[in-house]
Parts: C-alpha cells; structure tokens; sequence
C-alpha cells in the first residue's frame, strides 16, 4: 500500500475522504457504463473512456491507442492534453514493448520496462523515451478474452503524488469496461458491414437470375413456336414431337418456379392477390410431378371437399409452398408408397393433431412490406374459417424432435441421409414464408417410420 494511503488511513478525516472519493468513482464509473451501453461508435466510447479516466487519476494527458490488425500495429486513435498528438509513434503488437504491456495485466509505470523485460533493443528504447518525453508515464494494456485490442498511455497525477492501489484499481476497472465496449463495437461494426455486403450480394443474384430466365424464355418461345407448327409425317416422329413439346412445356414452368422463388426475400415479399383455388394448384402441380409419381409407382388419393372455393392468394407463390410438400413426400416414400392428399374448409383453428407448426426461422411475420403495385395479407389470428391443404404420406418419417427447426434454411431431417433424398433443404424455409405471408400457417406430423403429414393452413377471413 502507498506511504500516502496509509497516512489516510491513520486518519479519521482521511478516511472519509477516502471513503467520499470512492463512492464518487464508483458513481462515475456507473454512468461511464451507463453511457456506453447506448452506443456502438468508437470515436464516442473513446472520448467518453479518456474524459473518465482523466478527470478520476486527475492526471494531465491520456491516450488511447488501438490495434490495427492489417497493419498489425498499435496505432493512435483519441488522445487529450496532448499537445502534438500527430507526433505520436505507432507499436509494432510483436514488439518487445508491447509484449511485455500485454503480460502485465494492469498498469505498468514505463520507467520499469527495461527493469522487467531485460536488454531491449535500441528502438525499443527509443521508443520509450518518446513517449516519456511526450509526458506520459504509465499504460495498460486494453485486452478481451486474451484478445490485445489497445492501450492507454497516461501522465502522473497533477498532484505529484505515486498512484495508489485505489488509482490502480480504478484504471484496471476502466480498462476494462474500456475493452468489453470498444470489442462489441467492432462486432457490432462487422456485423454491419456483413449484412450490407450481403444485401448487396442478395440484389446481384436477384438481378442475374431474372435476367437469365428472361434470356431463357426468349429461345424457349422460339423452340415451342416451331414445334407447336410442326405436323409430322409418321407415327414416331408425331411421338418425338409430342416428347419435345412435353420437355418444353415442362421447362417453361421450371422457369416460372425459378422466377417465383426468386422474388421471395429473405426480409420481404411482394404477393400479387388474387382469388384462386387451392385445387387447380394441387391439380397441377400433380401433373408436373407425374413423373416421378409413375416412376416410383407412388399411388395417390386426392380427397377434394374445398373445390371450387376460392382464396385471395399469390396463385405462383403457393404453388411454391404446395409443391414443396408434395416433394417432400415422393422423396421421403417408399417405392410403391402412398400418399394422401386432403383439402378441405374448416370452421375452428388448428387443434393439436396437426402437430406441431413449423416457425419462421428468422421472425414472427406481423405483416409485410410490399413494394409499389402490390398487396400484401396480415397475419390474422383466430381466424373464423380456414381453408386447408394436407399432404400424408407413409415414408420413412421424421424424427419428432426435428420438426420445430425444419424452417431452417438447408435443413434436412437426419435421416434423409439414409436415402438418395434431393434438394438442398430449403423448400420448407421458403414455403413457411410463403404460408406467414398469407397469413396461414404450416404444421407437420410425424414419428420416425411412421410417415409425415404437412398442413398448410389458410385463413379464408382477411
């Protein structure tokens, strides 16, 4: 303990003082965090660091220095009552110097360099004498999670007296709220930069598939106007065509789905409305999925109790959803497998044998932004009727335990491994979007080896 600490001590006036000083550090100290935790701006963080740690050592001159890891160096970033700030030198992080600051763990008077780190090298110790010329006399290192983030170099006190245990406590105490700040800013600083950089990555792609499915369709109506004039002179030719005409057709709506998918955002989504009916969708995208189905030899029953009723819907975007559950199940069922579709009009809400709903991976979607010439549905609760779709299958399952997260983008259950399952495990995070958009909500059932059951659930009250 400091000569004049336990003088202080030995007297009863100085004890209140002592005591009267700390409580007005700690009251400081309180509202330096105070201040800090609403802001992630550098510059404001260092001048309201520096001012703190000024106005409580009562020392003439501080300065913080920060890491600058491309250049890997300590450079000056904020410094008051220095009067050439400009003149200060930067510290190489792999400096002796700099080292042993970083092993010091707290406040180190700059005389004792030498003293503890051995023979220097003469710019090392040029280096010291420069910043003792520059009236500095202490410095501690600014650290997080043994990350070395800076420094603050600071004078004596005005009053001429050594720092005490308390004045050391106080700047290890402000360093590292110092550090804790300073480190979430630049997280919070990457993280921003991050997103940008992934909008403006998000916007390229955007651009470039529109503009290349446009470029497709361009060959594609070509093609199809020249086949669709052709009138074949044989038996196996008219099945050529037929074939072609079939591939073009399928690949026009291959476009279509691409474009569709394209115009959903991971924060946004334009619906263009209109009434529609569920069934003309399960209808064709049945047809587009045939395929598959007689390859697989998957029979499938269509109970249809809502034909005819229609619903204000993006027709394109629920085709998404539609198609991806439909997917889901040829995938997942077995050779000669079944699956059974329902649409149906129902007066309650959703009760606890749909299973369990599978949440937005990002948010719950209150309602959405649309850009110009475009509506969009709220998400409406408690609903008076719904119209509903289901998709049951007799596959392989799911484990229960996984369904709340198959929202997740590239998401697959663990078991799909076991089979030669296709996709990339984003169908189900673009189809609850899709569904949230509407204003709906998607459920699955499902046991492992017992088959799934997907439920999209569409309020028919907006």
């Amino acid at each position: 303990m400091a000569s004049n600490q336990v003088r202080t001590l030995e007297d009863p006036r100085g004890i209140e003082d002592l005591l009267e000083r700390q409580r007005l550090t700690f009251e400081a100290i309180f509202r330096l965090v105070e201040k800090l935790g609403t802001t992630f701006d550098v510059s404001k963080i260092a001048s309201l660091f520096l001012m703190t740690a000024m106005g409580q050592l009562k020392v003439t001159r501080v300065s913080l220095f920060l890491v600058v890891p491309e250049r890997m160096r300590l450079e000056p970033y904020r410094s008051l009552g220095v009067a050439n700030a400009a003149a200060l030198v930067n510290l190489p992080v792999e400096s002796g110097f700099v080292r042993w600051l970083f092993d010091a763990a707290g406040p180190a008077p700059l005389d004792e360099f030498r003293v503890g780190a051995g023979q220097t090298a003469d710019e090392e110790e040029e280096m010291i004498r420069h910043f003792v010329g520059m009236g500095f006399s202490h410095a501690i290192a600014l650290t997080e999670q043994g990350d070395l983030l800076g420094a603050l170099f600071y004078s004596g006190a005005v009053t001429g007296q050594p720092f005490s245990d308390f004045d050391d406590e106080i700047i290890k105490m402000l360093a590292r709220v110092a550090s804790i700040t300073i480190k979430n800013a630049f997280l919070y600083q990457t993280a921003i930069a991050s997103k940008l950089e992934l909008e403006q990555f998000s916007e390229v792609k955007h651009d470039f598939i529109s503009h290349t499915s446009h470029e497709l369709r361009t060959p594609l109506t070509v093609v199809k106007s020249a086949l669709w004039s052709l009138e074949p002179d044989q038996v196996d030719e008219g099945v050529l065509v037929d074939m072609a005409k079939d591939a073009i057709t399928r690949l026009e709506k291959k476009v279509e789905y691409l474009l569709s998918l394209n115009d959903i955002g991971l924060n946004t989504t334009d619906f263009r409305l209109q009434s529609a009916e569920l069934s003309s969708i399960v209808d064709d995208t049945l047809r587009e999925i045939l395929p598959e189905l007689e390859e697989k030899q998957v029979h499938v029953d269509v109970d249809d109790r809502a034909r005819f009723r229609k619903v204000l819907i993006d027709p394109g975007k629920i085709a998404i959803a539609v198609r991806s559950i439909l997917d889901n199940a040829v995938n997942f069922v077995g050779r000669g497998g079944n699956i059974k579709i329902t649409l149906r009009v129902s007066e309650s809400p959703p009760g606890a044998e749909e299973g369990v709903a599978i949440g937005d991976w990002r948010s719950s979607v209150a309602g959405l932004e649309t850009g110009p010439g475009t509506r969009s549905r709220p998400r409406v609760i408690g609903s008076a009727s719904y119209i509903v779709v289901s998709v049951k299958d007799d596959g392989i399952g799911i484990p229960a335990s996984e369904i709340a997260t198959l929202a997740e983008p590239f998401t697959m259950a663990s078991n799909s491994s076991n089979r030669n399952v296709k996709g990339l495990g984003i169908g189900l995070s673009v189809s609850q979007k899709v569904v949230s958009g509407h204003g709906g909500t998607m459920f699955c059932k499902s046991d492992l080896g017992q088959g799934a059951q997907f439920s999209i659930w569409l309020p028919l009250d907006a």
